[in-house]
């Protein structure tokens, strides 16, 4: 598998996994930290939190293939600029998240940023 396609693989699961998370989170509500023991059965036991872990669990796997097969300087940002613009487009999608004419500068300066990492 090419450096290219194993960060495409990284960002897709961790996107899921953070994706996954929230919907999980949005089933059980809001919890205090005060609260994040005695919930913890719940959290754990909601299928849609287990899977969020799942897929975050699977980009780190597939992100520890990618160190060891690239340099950090450069796997690093790209797939964590990518995750980030592919949790923006999730959250506005799906969870109908607000998103202003700032936040959309700000990503494409970091989209820009990503191409420029990425050029050798």
């Amino acid at each position: 598998m090419t450096a290219f396609l194993l960060m495409l693989f990284v960002v897709v699961f961790n996107v899921l996994g953070h994706v996954f998370l929230k919907a999980g989170m949005n089933q059980i509500g809001g919890i205090t930290p005060g609260a994040l023991v005695t919930s913890f059965a719940r959290i754990f036991g909601n299928i849609k939190v287990l899977f969020g872990l799942f897929c975050y669990v699977t980009s780190v796997s597939g992100y520890l293939v990618l160190l060891s097969k690239s340099n950090i300087s450069v796997a690093y940002p790209i797939v964590t600029s990518l995750a980030y613009a592919g949790i923006i487009l999730i959250s506005l999608l799906v969870f109908r998240e607000p998103f202003s004419l700032i936040k959309w500068a700000g990503l494409t300066l970091i989209l820009a940023g990503v191409i420029l990492v990425g050029l050798k």
